[in-house]
């Protein structure tokens, strides 16, 4: 990657927070480029593909839904908890618009894959 590249990531790819509020946790992210677009990974750990939207608004990719705790044992009292388990929400800025009809999607393994070509 080049100096110019690398200042550009730094600069347009960032993370968008509006809407973000305290009961809601922020998936972590990689970008990269392909030959074709895009390739953005956030890693959702514990939660369902039916309990996350994808949306596209101009040069925003946002993901958002929820992790929930599927456990559900008769007397269990919590002794340490430190898995979010709420409602997330990430935003990622790309440089050029991006159309959904652009974008596909899988979950893998606690990664969302979102190919953008």
């Amino acid at each position: 990657m080049t100096d110019k590249q690398s200042k550009w990531l730094d600069s347009v790819v960032q993370s968008v927070t509006e809407g973000f509020n305290e009961s809601c946790w922020r998936p972590k992210a990689d970008i990269y480029k392909t030959a074709t677009g895009w390739l953005v990974k956030f890693d959702v750990a514990g939660v369902k593909q039916d309990d996350i939207d994808i949306l596209v608004s101009g040069r925003k990719l946002m993901i958002k839904g929820s992790r929930r705790d599927y456990i559900s044992e008769q007397g269990l009292r919590h002794h340490r908890l430190e898995i979010n388990y709420s409602q997330f929400q990430r935003t990622i800025e790309l440089p050029h618009d991006i159309e959904s009809s652009q974008i596909r999607h899988e979950l893998n393994d606690g990664m969302l894959l979102v190919h953008i070509d």
